[in-house]
């Protein structure tokens, strides 16, 4: 992949990306690391020409993450390895923050992993039900199901929080 193509697409899809990662592992530092390696990833094996550079470099992000917890339960064998339990002061909070987004992004941490990978990556990566179906190897038809689901869960959480919508 030709150097100047790859630096605009890092201007361009770095924060959504370390947002998905953040979202996905709870850690500042690791989703930095992950970002990072998928970058060197899409540097080593992308051609100019690939399209939908967005949608792939999420997915390796997810799948370094994945790689990553898979890691990490062999070597502390803890079957709860899988659940990553983040405190209260995520760097995810900090970040969103700065942005204006913190209330939102507060809500949508209650909410199952599941509702929150797809409503960042719908919200905050700007990724259509469709892409997000073929990532997550659903039918579109489910993922909208989910969605709206998921949608339903964080209006009723906005809205027990004290939160006007």
């Amino acid at each position: 992949m030709d150097r100047d193509i790859l630096e605009q697409l890092y201007v361009r899809n770095y924060n959504s990306a370390l947002l998905y990662t953040l979202s996905l592992c709870h850690s500042r530092e690791t989703a930095e690391d992950i970002v990072s390696e998928a970058f060197v990833k899409a540097y080593l094996s992308l051609s100019d020409e690939h399209t939908s550079f967005q949608y792939w470099l999420l997915r390796v992000c997810k799948n370094l993450w994945i790689d990553l917890l898979r890691r990490r339960k062999r070597i502390s064998d803890d079957p709860h390895a899988l659940h990553h339990i983040a405190d209260g002061t995520t760097p995810e909070k900090n970040l969103l923050r700065e942005e204006g987004n913190a209330i939102l992004y507060e809500c949508i941490q209650r909410l199952p992993d599941s509702d929150q990978e797809l409503l960042v990556l719908h919200y905050f990566s700007n990724l259509q039900l469709k892409e997000i179906a073929r990532m997550l190897g659903a039918t579109p038809g489910s993922i909208k199901t989910r969605m709206f689901r998921a949608r339903k869960n964080l209006k009723q959480i906005i809205e027990e929080s004290g939160y006007d919508i």
